[in-house]
């Protein structure tokens, strides 16, 4: 008797379970992501979106890529000039790629290098 008034509940949770389970996915079109499109030169040019509250690196969109910068220097529009290095320096990853983009926001002229993950 008791196992049939558990068993409801049994498949309640189980239910429960499954739709919590379902893949997530980010929404890159929010009011905290900037829509860029990087030029990577002979590696093509990437559209990408960069999230304001995670400024390491930029999420490729339509693919499950992300570029993770190392370099990142700039100009702004009036001429002053920029430039930061983060990570461990050296020959880490072999595989850089230099890109560079226009600010959405700021009209500032980037060049990042970096590398695309997996």
């Amino acid at each position: 008797m008791r196992r049939l008034v558990l068993a409801p509940f049994v498949v309640l949770a189980l239910l429960a379970l499954t739709v919590a389970a379902a893949p997530a996915s980010a929404d890159p079109a929010n009011k905290n992501t900037l829509h860029l499109t990087l030029d990577c030169g002979t590696a093509g040019t990437v559209d990408a979106v960069f999230e304001l509250s995670s400024a390491d690196s930029f999420h490729v969109v339509s693919v499950s890529s992300n570029f993770l910068w190392k370099s990142l220097a700039f100009v702004t529009p009036t001429g002053a000039t920029g430039e930061i290095d983060r990570g461990i320096q050296g020959a880490g990853h072999s595989e850089l790629v230099t890109c560079t983009y226009t600010g959405p926001a700021s009209g500032n002229h980037y060049v990042v290098t970096g590398f695309f993950t997996p």
